[in-house]
């Protein structure tokens, strides 16, 4: 019996140890298997423009402040050169969510989904570089056209641009009859359109990018653009004579796909709204004063040449077309409200 009673309480020294080894202490355990790194939230930018230009800068901005902010695993890709498309794409893009993510356009290339996005920027609409920054920092009149964009997929985080618009042309224009024969390639908004044709010119809608080849194959005898494009583009090699004009201070949201930022998590959500104004701000300021610089490089460097033109009688034939037109596509209201900060 004795012999028995150890045996068992050998078996039972033997099942204990192997409890215990099982299911002791963590210090007794083997290595644990490694748990699985969360995967960077991936988030793509573009610009159809160089890398030299402002838009660029503006991404490349709004990129760092980003990173800055938000803790979590992120990867942040641009694309400049429209290596990814153009304007048009990147907005049709946004909206679908693929491909791109956020990018900086012509409000022209969202008026597909809302007319009176092209009320941002027409010729004539803002008195002054005071009266157009005090417009976008508050973004108030643009309210109705934010939230109608919002709900067909495109959301803007704020308002850049700044470039002082001119004509461009192959040959200088003295007066309104010289006008009259200027074959001059705009944006395909209809409300550019009408209203370079009540100022007597003859518009031509065109891509951007294919605007130099056309000026130099003489399909157009310019367009009307801001001087930083005229230098980061190069059209002063075709079009070498500066009308000054100043019919129009641009517009340029940082548009960014709704259906992405949705996907979101909320503080990175949170982080976007805010570096979204923070680059809107920054390229505003920025735009502004590389315009400015831009025009005086160019003129010292005998690039270009500029001419005074008084633009009472385009402002006369324009502005009426301008309200017609704001009237016809339910956005007077925005309108009076630009008209309305002092």
């Amino acid at each position: 019996m004795k012999k028995l009673g150890a045996q068992a309480g050998l078996v039972l020294l033997l099942l204990s140890g192997i409890v215990s080894t099982s299911f002791g202490s963590g210090a007794k355990e083997g290595p644990q298997a490694p748990k699985p790194e969360t995967k960077p939230i991936k988030l793509v930018g573009a610009t159809q423009l160089p890398d030299t230009y402002v838009f660029w800068k503006t991404l490349v901005f709004f990129r760092d402040k980003v990173k800055e902010y938000y803790k979590g695993p992120l990867e942040i890709d641009l694309h400049h050169s429209g290596a990814v498309g153009t304007e048009k794409d990147y907005v049709e893009f946004m909206i679908q969510g693929v491909s791109v993510d956020f990018a900086i356009a012509a409000p022209s290339w969202a008026a597909t989904w809302d007319k009176r996005v092209s009320l941002m920027d027409p010729p004539f609409l803002y008195r002054d570089i005071d009266h157009w920054e005090k417009v976008l920092s508050s973004g108030e009149a643009f309210k109705p056209i934010e939230q109608d964009l919002l709900k067909k997929g495109l959301r803007i985080l704020g308002y850049g641009g700044g470039g002082t618009r001119n004509l461009i042309l192959r040959k200088p224009i003295a007066n309104m009859q010289d006008a009259s024969t200027i074959l001059l390639r705009v944006m395909a908004a209809p409300i550019q359109s009408k209203i370079f044709n009540a100022a007597g010119m003859r518009p031509v809608p065109m891509d951007y990018l294919e605007v130099y080849n056309a000026i130099k194959t003489g399909v157009v005898d310019g367009l009307e653009n801001e001087s930083a494009s005229l230098l980061s583009m190069k059209f002063y090699e075709v079009a070498p004579n500066i009308i000054l004009t100043r019919h129009v201070i641009t517009v340029r949201p940082l548009f960014f796909s709704e259906k992405t930022f949705q996907k979101l998590p909320k503080d990175l959500q949170e982080v976007v709204l805010k570096a979204g104004k923070e680059a809107a701000a920054f390229h505003r300021r920025t735009e502004t004063k590389a315009d400015a610089e831009a025009l005086k490089e160019m003129e010292s460097k005998g690039w270009i040449k500029t001419y005074p033109f008084d633009t009472a009688e385009m402002q006369k034939r324009a502005v009426p077309v301008l309200l017609e037109y704001a009237k016809e596509v339910g956005g007077e209201d925005i309108v009076k409200a630009v008209w309305a900060v002092k």
